[in-house]
This record gives structure tokens, C-alpha cells and sequence, in this order.
């Protein structure tokens, strides 16, 4: 009686089980990571024997990011005016939150007129600039100019590259002296050369010298 009672016992715990391992193994559709770990630990009970360890692997879906990670852009295949924070965030090197200064520094400054500009972006580190910046032209490069000859002082100041300081000087130069091209600023302001050859890109004169007069 106690062997049979044994064989009974035995019998519906190999079945509970075969039960729980097919559980594990068949019934989800696309298994969680610890699915892996599961069939390695019924596979060293002995309990698996279609599955050897060799053929135990990530059964994850590849992201985006993963296959793009795969190669290399071209060089100069990115329009770095044109692409958008999810482009951006596809290339290698670069997050979503780079992505992001990107795209938020390039619209302050109304376009990027060189792709070495990139070094100015804040977080990135120069070994990954260097490694980027050859992937990327500016396409038609700026899409925004200030207009230096009649734009307010609050205008100006937002610009990254003139502040508060470039824009107070500008105001104060166009009070005294006609202001008919962009040229005209260099050696007149008192903030040096190398500042308003860093500013030409983003200015332009929106008015004539005489439709200023009329």
C-alpha cells in the first residue's frame, strides 16, 4: 500500500512538473529576459533535452538604435540643419538628451553656418565631437538672421553669441552712426573684430539708408 501510495505521489509531481516547465518554456508568445534563465536551470535538471546550452540565447527584438549602431554614416550624409532630435538621437554617440541640446542650440542660434559648431554644444565631449563632426553638412546652413539695423535690444540679447553686452553695444553704435551694412560694425564696436566676424553670419540690414530716412 505504501508503494503504491509512493508511485501516486511520484507520478503527480512529475506531472505538476512537466506542467510548470511548459509554463516557463511555451506559453508566452515573446518571453521576458528571465526566460533564458529558466531553460538553463531546467537544462542542468536534466529536464530539457532539446535545448543545449549553446543554443540558449537573447530572444529580444533588436531596437532601431541597436541596428543603426551597426555601421557608420557616410561622411557628410547628415543635414545638420535638417534633421530632427530622432534622427539625431539614432547616431552613434548620440542620446537622447544630446540630441535635444542640438536641435535646442541650433534653433537659438538660427542655424548652424559651419558643423564645427558642434564643439560648442554643451556635453559633448571632443573625442565624440571629433568622431561626429565629419558625418554632418549644414545643408543651406542659417535660416534666421537678426536684423542688426532695427532689431530691439531684447531681440539681440537672445541670440547665444551677442547677449546682453553685444546687443547693448550695437544699440549704442546705431544712436550715433547709420548702420548700412554688417561691415560697418567692425573696428566701430568695442567688443573686437573677432566678435562681430563670430556674429556676420547671424546679421543682416533689413533697411536701406534712405527707407530710413523717409
Amino acid at each position: 500500500m505504501q508503494v503504491l501510495l509512493g508511485w501516486v505521489v511520484l507520478s503527480w509531481g512529475l506531472f505538476g512538473f512537466r506542467v510548470l516547465r511548459d509554463a516557463c518554456i511555451g506559453a508566452w508568445p515573446n518571453p521576458p529576459e528571465k526566460t533564458n534563465e529558466v531553460r538553463l536551470l531546467l537544462h542542468a535538471l536534466g529536464s530539457v533535452e532539446s535545448v543545449s546550452i549553446h543554443q540558449v540565447r537573447d530572444e529580444r527584438p533588436i531596437s532601431a538604435r541597436q541596428k543603426f549602431l551597426q555601421f557608420t554614416p557616410k561622411p557628410g550624409s547628415v543635414n545638420l540643419n535638417g534633421a530632427d532630435s530622432a534622427l539625431l538621437e539614432s547616431l552613434p554617440r548620440i542620446g537622447p538628451v544630446l540630441a535635444a541640446r542640438i536641435c535646442k542650440f541650433r534653433e537659438a542660434l538660427g542655424g548652424f553656418h559651419t558643423v564645427n559648431q558642434l564643439r560648442e554644444v554643451w556635453g559633448l565631449k571632443e573625442d565624440a565631437a571629433t568622431e561626429i563632426i565629419p558625418w554632418f553638412h549644414i545643408g543651406a546652413g542659417v535660416y534666421r538672421q537678426i536684423c542688426v539695423d532695427t532689431a530691439s535690444w531684447s531681440t539681440m540679447r537672445t541670440h547665444p553669441y551677442i547677449r546682453s553686452d553685444g546687443a547693448r553695444a550695437i544699440e549704442r553704435f546705431r544712436r550715433h552712426h547709420v548702420l548700412d551694412s554688417v561691415s560697418t560694425l567692425y573696428g566701430a564696436v568695442s567688443l573686437g573684430d573677432s566678435t562681430i566676424r563670430r556674429w556676420s553670419p547671424y546679421l543682416r540690414i533689413c533697411e536701406s539708408p534712405s527707407d530710413s530716412l523717409q
